[in-house]
């Protein structure tokens, strides 16, 4: 089934691509500006395990390991059909003693114009906690004599690391019309509402590890053998495809919803304590779904522009007695300005090049 995904995508990436002139009354290109923008973003990074052994109709057995890394601030940087950011400065947990501190590090890179996008970036999160603690953990709200120290306490996880490599491929099948960068980068500028189908090509490695059990030991008797799993490695692959439709009025004022969704082949590693590692390849809607969802309203003007926006996506690992959800969510507010500049040289040659001219 992938291969014929494939090909479809790369027939219709050669067909569609010998479309190089725009539609200029629906959307504003911006090839000699630089575009900075500062955001501040609230990021939620969590990975779900739930098991079906045991009943649980309470959901005591299901962990949610969350980082505490949420509030972020940071500066993307666009030039023509490059585009950079990175966050540089992070508000700390409130409470470290009841959730731990999250050691983390983001970074993003894409290329590409109005027909493709190639998005690549790196996540890694250290220390982790569980927010489903009050339900299994009496001592969270009802501590005894021995055990007042751990009140309000969720069960933490220090040397939990989970790190991400990922690169998207989008491909608009109406860039005449349609800019999917106005809506987030605002290195363009819509003026009139359009829509697009969109085609996408994944691939990521994704891991999550621990010193010790993922399982605190009070779950144990729900998890019976796998209580001794402690990581997980993914290295998936996926074509599939969605839409995304800009809203414009009064020429400035925008609305962008993008919906991406299908299968995907995962290659798996689960790890345990004292165990050799057990190794999977599934492919099925029913066990390896991905998706990514993106939101973004605000006012893009010729000069300057203000987004909110939100982009999530999502990988679910399933197997027959336990499964794990991946979630990432990134809301953002950013306000930048676009200066215009003089195209370097060396950048000049770059835009004569046959690659360029399919971007």
């Amino acid at each position: 089934m992938h291969k014929k995904l494939i090909l479809f995508a790369l027939f219709s990436v050669n067909i569609l691509s010998a479309q190089k002139i725009w539609d200029s009354t629906y959307y504003v290109k911006y090839k000699s500006r630089l575009i900075v923008s500062l955001y501040e973003s609230y990021r939620h990074y969590e990975t779900e395990l739930s098991q079906f052994l045991t009943k649980d109709s309470l959901t005591k057995s299901k962990v949610l390991y969350y980082a505490q890394a949420n509030n972020i601030s940071g500066i993307e940087v666009n030039y023509d059909k490059i585009n950079f950011s990175f966050g540089y400065a992070s508000i700390p947990a409130s409470d470290p003693k009841k959730t731990g501190k999250t050691d983390h590090f983001n970074l993003g890179l894409n290329v590409g114009g109005n027909k493709w996008i190639l998005e690549t970036n790196y996540r890694r999160y250290q220390g982790f906690y569980d927010r489903n603690t009050p339900k299994y953990d009496t001592a969270f709200t009802r501590p005894d004599s021995m055990h007042l120290d751990r009140k309000g306490v969720y069960t933490q996880f220090p040397h939990m690391t989970s790190t991400s490599y990922k690169m998207k491929f989008l491909f608009f099948t109406n860039s005449k019309r349609f800019s999917f960068k106005s809506g987030y980068s605002c290195s363009y500028r819509q003026i009139k509402s359009s829509f697009s189908w969109v085609i996408t090509a994944n691939g990521y490695y994704n891991t999550i590890n621990n010193d010790s059990s993922m399982v605190p030991k009070q779950l144990n008797k729900f998890y019976d053998t796998h209580s001794t799993l402690k990581g997980m490695d993914v290295a998936a692959f996926s074509v599939y495809g969605g839409a995304s439709f800009n809203l414009v009025i009064w020429r400035a004022l925008f609305v962008n919803l993008t919906v991406l969704l299908g299968p995907e082949e995962q290659w798996r590693t689960y790890k345990n304590v004292g165990k050799d590692s057990l190794h999977y390849n599934r492919t099925t809607f029913y066990n390896s779904i991905s998706g990514d969802v993106r939101g973004s309203i605000g006012l893009n003007f010729k000069r300057w522009f203000v987004t909110l926006s939100s982009v999530s996506d999502f990988s679910w690992y399933k197997s027959n007695d336990v499964m794990m959800v991946s979630k990432y969510v990134n809301g953002q507010f950013a306000l930048g300005y676009r200066f215009k500049v003089k195209t370097p040289k060396i950048y000049q040659k770059f835009q004569q090049t046959k690659l360029y001219s399919y971007m």
